[in-house]
């Protein structure tokens, strides 16, 4: 081939190939991108954009609030309340002269500084849901209490392929307790803080277990698996006629609390036997429930309770189970599949719940009404519904797929939020005590009207000049009887002709009345 019509052909492809990369670029440079103006830089919330990566933009609901400082400004406004109500109540005046702020921060309520909530629709009736807690300082207190770094959910093999509710959670009560005691600290004192200890300590003695190991035992994973029969049902023995529901098999895990239980279980009435590293308890006597024969296990650390042996032995034997079931997998890659919290509730149990009317006919007019009205509520999904809670290391994200989104949520926590509700009650309860106290005093003033004219009519039959208590009240007296209405004390009085009648309510307050008025 010539070299000149070789070269020529090559340079024309370079071009041809030029030509197109130039429009593909320029389609490229004037499709439009969808963008969201943020206000100026120093007007910005500083956690925003932390909070807004745990979420998604674009869907129905989309919510960011800023709380950094606002726990500490509630404290403040309750402890405005306190002294309000204390001007009314004394013996609230020792709470109301704590630091509210201190007792806040040793709860952990000030870790949260932001809240963000997310939730899109996806076509078919179900939403993503995101709520996000933002703490990039830690958790600590209450909040501390709720886990440790999020892993696989432990107890998930336990739950049959066919269980229609399942909720795991990590807890760690010893956290939540030494909180409770340092709160206990700073409202009465170290004295009243250990006194906690001894109370476990005398309680335990009646208890014939130790509370305060069971208390420091309680960390780590719990479970629930529970399966209801879709024929059987079962009679319960509830006053007056019974009431029929789904018979139901029902296992509880809790771990670290094997060893304290026990002591507990060592009774006539229990009889225990051992398979492998298991100790069985049962029951001697049957329960007349058909299908529930309840069982107790105690596998090293390990507790287990189940509404009968089969069941139980059937969850910790079995090889596959709900994490292979093709329903949950796909459910459960819509929230994460690791976490420190899971439920998960197979569209079976609303179903099978919504029988429990037409399974008592006989039941009464009232008790119907309200089962009605709970029935009609429930959710009725078409598929699996499931929440997982994730502690990261800068908060904690609770992804759901559920058949609602978060609106309903909001509203209510716009309604019902700890800042409303105490403004109501620094508002309310103050009225409310000015209102009762004129009440108590109109009341109080009565009562001495009729110990007046008592007095007049007793000292004009006697001709003396003065009656005390004794004279005038009684069931053949001028009056059957004085009912105190403020903790005052109505014996003490002596009715003087033309004197004042004076008495002491409980809050210290005098109440006087002239008989001439």
């Amino acid at each position: 081939m010539d070299p000149k019509i070789l070269r020529c052909g090559i340079v024309a492809l370079l071009a041809l190939l030029a030509g197109c990369s130039k429009t593909e670029n320029k389609q490229l440079t004037t499709t439009p991108v969808a963008t969201l103006p943020l206000v100026k830089a120093q007007e910005q919330s500083r956690h925003f954009m932390a909070v807004s990566r745990q979420l998604e933009l674009g869907g129905t609901v989309y919510g960011y609030v800023d709380v950094d400082g606002d726990a500490q400004k509630l404290s403040g406004n309750l402890q405005a309340g306190l002294k309000q109500i204390a001007k009314l109540q004394p013996q609230l005046q020792p709470i109301a002269d704590k630091n509210l702020g201190e007792i806040f921060h040793t709860l952990g309520l000030d870790d949260i500084k932001a809240i963000g909530v997310s939730s899109v629709p996806e076509g078919d009736g179900f939403f993503r849901n995101r709520t996000f807690f933002y703490m990039p300082e830690g958790r600590h207190g209450l909040m501390e209490g709720l886990g440790g770094k999020a892993g696989p959910f432990v107890r998930l093999n336990l739950a049959p392929a066919d269980t229609d509710f399942y909720a795991e959670s990590e807890l760690d009560l010893p956290v939540i307790y030494k909180t409770v005691k340092e709160v206990v600290a700073k409202v009465a004192g170290e004295p009243a803080s250990n006194q906690l200890d001894t109370a476990l300590k005398k309680a335990s003695e009646q208890a014939a277990i130790s509370l305060l190991d069971l208390v420091y035992g309680l960390k780590g994973h719990g479970a629930i698996v529970l399966r209801l029969d879709p024929q059987k049902n079962l009679e319960l023995p509830v006053p007056p006629a019974g009431i029929a529901v789904p018979s139901f098999s029902l296992l509880i895990a809790v771990e670290g609390i094997g060893p304290v239980i026990e002591p507990l279980l060592k009774s006539p009435m229990i009889k225990m036997t051992q398979s492998g590293t298991q100790h069985v308890y049962e029951s001697i006597r049957p329960l007349p429930l058909q299908g529930i024969q309840p069982v107790i296990v105690v596998d090293g650390a390990n507790l287990y309770i189940a509404t009968s042996r089969d069941f139980l032995t059937q969850c910790l034997t079995q090889k596959t189970g709900l994490a292979e079931t093709p329903e949950f997998r796909t459910a459960l890659a819509q929230v994460g599949t690791e976490g420190n919290g899971l439920v998960y509730i197979h569209p079976r149990f609303f179903a099978r719940l919504r029988q429990i009317e037409g399974l008592n006919p006989e039941m009464p007019e009232e008790v119907r009404s309200t089962l009605h009205m709970v029935m009609a509520n429930l959710p009725a999904p078409k598929q699996p519904l499931v929440t997982v809670r994730t502690n990261l290391p800068d908060g904690i994200l609770m992804r759901s797929h559920w058949d609602r989104s978060l609106k309903q949520d909001i509203a209510m926590v716009a309604v019902y939020n700890p800042v409303t509700v105490g403004f109501l009650a620094a508002m309310a309860i103050p009225a409310f005590q000015k209102v009762r106290a004129a009440a108590q005093q109109k009341a109080v003033l009565n009562n001495l009207r009729q110990f007046a004219a008592a007095g007049d009519q007793f000292c004009l039959e006697s001709g003396l000049s003065q009656a005390g208590y004794s004279n005038l009240v009684g069931p053949d007296k001028y009056i059957k009887q004085l009912t105190p209405v403020a903790g005052e004390d109505y014996r003490r009085l002596v009715y003087v002709s033309g004197k004042k009648l004076r008495v002491r309510l409980a809050s210290g307050q005098v109440v006087e009345y002239q008989p001439q008025d």
